[in-house]
């Protein structure tokens, strides 16, 4: 499950020795299993099977728009082209449950990962706790999307620039090679880049003289002009870097896309409990930690706040940032430990042996066949599946007006739709949409006539459902809980 467990200290020994992070790990992977309808409940995973299907098949990236037809020839090229292909591939060998066991692997191995290098410095309970809380930030995250392929590469970007600021040195240069593969996985890659631009200034702030900062300087801007250039080898170069400031300016859209907007404190959430239990301890214990690092979490913790999506990035970066200032205070607050807890977890904290990996490899085979034997539902509750047989019974043809969330799954069908979940559409087109579909202004009768809408699919809850029962020359033909048909006559 983790590199660094599966690399085994006592080839030798028989006697099984498991560890901590592979049974954490196993744990971690056990949970996705059992949620696997939750864990393709976006809708967006359609599309992207679509797009790596069309990379398969044509054995080159698209440059334009081929699946709408309100946006015929735009131009847009996929930044997770690369993980769309893998998508792809696994959903077409191995289904919907192959998509489950691959994201429920990434989101164990990132887990894994940040416990094995915590517990480098942290005693086993305290690196535990973090651990626990990293991913129950991350887990209403935890989806079939190329965001999950990047998850560990962020663990082990983080985990080695902290490593190297904390000696006092830059980056070591090859680490710069994995933005490569990062940049065509997800576009989260410009939080990797920024992350090393602000520990570079950390470094730069924090040296004693002149001379030490010239040093520090040429070293870390050697690394940033490398890690910056290995992003632009992706089919859209330097588009790549500039997309995340153009998605900054759809200021519209992140405030209508539920994975944009700010966390709900009306229910409830796990970033309420880290954020008590870091004011908690701190307060309590009177931490003290050095500025920089402060402002860096207060920035993560500003984008979650904005952005619940960037919860998962809070909690596994922070408590990397963080393990070098507190490892002396933690460890006299856990004072002398004696129990048969604390020596089982210390056991626990060194990597696993051959018997325990042929174990933990048994069990997670154990897991995948026994969650999920039965297949997977696809995420029925909120697929108009039924709603597009309808339709095609009724010799719905022509262009759909669809819900923002339907898009996806038209693609996935083969069918054109009028929007989807891909940036590409802008601001003013989005805005443009919602405001028709909800009925503001007089803006949807409009609509239909400009691109000539001959059905629609929308979910039974918009305005505008209620609108086309009542307007002349459109009649329904379906509607269950989740989706709604009109057809014009």
């Amino acid at each position: 499950m983790v590199a660094t467990d599966i690399a085994i200290s006592s080839v030798g020994s028989s006697r099984l020795r498991l560890s901590l992070p592979l049974l954490i790990g196993l744990l971690c992977y056990a949970a996705v299993v059992a949620l696997g309808n939750r864990v393709l409940a976006d809708p967006d995973t359609y599309w992207h099977i679509a797009i790596g299907r069309w990379i398969i098949a044509n054995h080159t990236v698209p440059t334009e728009d081929i699946y709408s037809f309100t946006m015929p020839g735009a131009a847009f090229t996929p930044p997770e082209w690369l993980a769309e292909i893998v998508i792809a591939s696994i959903f077409d060998h191995f289904g919907w449950a192959g998509l489950v066991a691959v994201t429920g692997l990434c989101a164990a191995a990132a887990v894994g990962i940040l416990l094995r290098i915590l517990l480098r410095t942290l005693i086993p309970v305290h690196a535990l706790i973090a651990a626990v809380l990293a991913a129950g930030l991350a887990a209403s995250h935890v989806l079939a999307r190329p965001h999950i392929f990047a998850l560990p590469i962020l663990v082990l970007w983080t985990a080695e620039l902290v490593r190297a600021r904390d000696k006092d040195r830059a980056p070591p240069l090859w680490l710069a090679v994995v933005i490569i593969v990062w940049a065509n996985i997800h576009s989260s890659y410009i939080l990797g880049i920024g992350l090393a631009g602000l520990l570079g200034a950390e470094a730069l702030i924090l040296a004693d003289n002149w001379s030490q900062r010239f040093r520090t300087a040429r070293a870390w801007a050697l690394f940033g002009l490398l890690s910056t250039t290995a992003a632009l080898i992706t089919p859209f170069g330097i588009g790549g870097l500039l997309l995340p400031f153009h998605l900054i300016g759809m200021s519209f859209a992140f405030s209508v896309v539920a994975e944009w907007g700010s966390p709900n404190f009306q229910h409830f959430q796990p970033l309420e409990i880290w954020i008590m239990g870091l004011l908690a301890a701190g307060l309590s214990f009177g931490w003290r930690l050095p500025p920089t690092r402060v402002g860096i979490v207060l920035l993560l913790l500003h984008m979650t706040l904005s952005h619940s999506r960037y919860a998962e990035q809070l909690g596994f970066i922070t408590p990397l940032l963080l393990v070098s200032a507190l490892s002396l205070p933690l460890a006299k607050l856990g004072g002398p430990r004696t129990s048969s807890l604390d020596r089982a977890f210390a056991s626990l904290s060194t990597p696993a042996n051959l018997p325990g990996c042929l174990l933990a490899g048994l069990i997670l085979v154990g897991t995948s066949v026994v969650g999920l034997r039965n297949g997977v539902d696809h995420n029925v509750g909120t697929t108009p599946a039924a709603a597009i047989s309808a339709a095609e019974a009724q010799h719905a043809e022509g262009p759909v007006l669809n819900d923002y969330n339907f898009g996806g799954y038209l693609i996935f069908r083969g069918i054109k739709p009028f929007i989807d979940g891909r940036y590409f559409y802008g601001d003013p087109f989005i805005r443009r949409y919602v405001e028709a579909v909800n009925l503001k202004g007089d803006e949807f009768p409009v609509l239909l006539a400009q691109y000539g809408i001959r059905w629609t699919l929308l979910q039974p809850h918009q305005p505008a459902v209620a609108l086309l029962d009542h307007l002349s020359g459109w009649r329904r033909v379906y509607a269950d809980e989740i989706a709604v048909v009109h057809v014009r006559d």
